[in-house]
């Protein structure tokens, strides 16, 4: 496969890599607004259906029957599990109970306050502090058009797609990309060491000067004091250079303060050819 096949191949590689992380950022940083705009007691369920919901013990709780619960509709319920397990991270006593929306349910907002055996001596903002933890809003939706249109997440509402997913798929897909960049780079840059020219790959400034590096030593043949030309991006010559510290694959040059930046291109000045295009 020729150079420029190969840089056509990495630009659009390229391209593809910005647009999927950039889709990845969107979707992580809606993801993030739609998790600080929702209150973690804020809790949307569907006519019909259940799901598992876990909490945080307070008081004197023996078992989960020990919690009452009142809500807005006998239709809306909440079943504990009997036993209270620790929490995985910090340790802490918690209840695991199903949520439950009856089939007869109206869509709506509902209520759900739990209520523990009673604290002793406990403050009277304190007490406010723990009926909020304790008090939860339940959205209840007709169907998932509905429950997704209610959704604060940009992405979940007019797709119907998670952007946990989102973000997760354009990750693994910039990462991909990013990976076949590297291995198509590493091919341009055998195939132009091969012709006699190197890409600079980081200018540093030195005592006044610049110092330039690129990819071309030892094992391409390169010695010390060889001459070089040094060209821009378009192709245009801008001086003749002497190669003086060289590597096994990567050399270096010192050269007055001209405009260069990595992109810029060396080739050796004894090559049958000196088209850099």
């Amino acid at each position: 496969m020729d150079k420029n096949r190969l840089m056509n191949n990495r630009m659009t590689l390229g391209r593809l890599c910005l647009l999927a992380s950039l889709i990845a950022l969107i979707s992580v940083l809606d993801m993030l607004a739609a998790s600080y705009r929702k209150p973690a007691n804020d809790l949307d369920i569907i006519t019909g259906r259940s799901f598992k919901i876990t909490g945080n013990v307070y008081g004197n709780v023996k078992s989960a029957h020990d919690i009452a619960v009142v809500s807005d509709s006998p239709e809306l319920t909440l079943n504990f599990d009997k036993d209270i397990f620790s929490g995985y991270f910090l340790g802490v006593q918690m209840w695991r109970a199903e949520l439950n929306a009856g089939s007869s349910l109206r869509p709506g907002k509902y209520h759900l306050k739990l209520i523990p055996p009673e604290l002793p001596e406990i403050k009277s903002d304190d007490r406010q502090k723990l009926d909020a933890l304790l008090s939860y809003t339940v959205n209840v939706h007709a169907d998932i058009k509905s429950q997704r249109q209610g959704s604060l997440s940009l992405i979940n509402r007019y797709t119907g797609v998670s952007p946990w997913f989102v973000a997760i798929a354009f990750f693994l897909m910039a990462l991909s990309t990013g990976a076949w960049i590297f291995v198509i780079s590493g091919k341009i840059d055998a195939e132009m060491a091969r012709q006699g020219f190197a890409e600079i790959y980081r200018v540093s400034k030195k005592e006044g000067r610049l110092e330039v590096f690129f990819g071309l030593g030892q094992c391409h043949g390169l010695e010390a004091g060889e001459k070089m030309g040094l060209f821009n991006e378009s192709g245009d010559l801008l001086k003749e250079i002497v190669v003086e510290t060289i590597g096994k694959e990567t050399s270096s040059v010192m050269v007055d303060a001209l405009k260069i930046r990595p992109g810029f291109l060396v080739a050796r000045m004894n090559q049958y050819s000196m088209n850099v295009s």
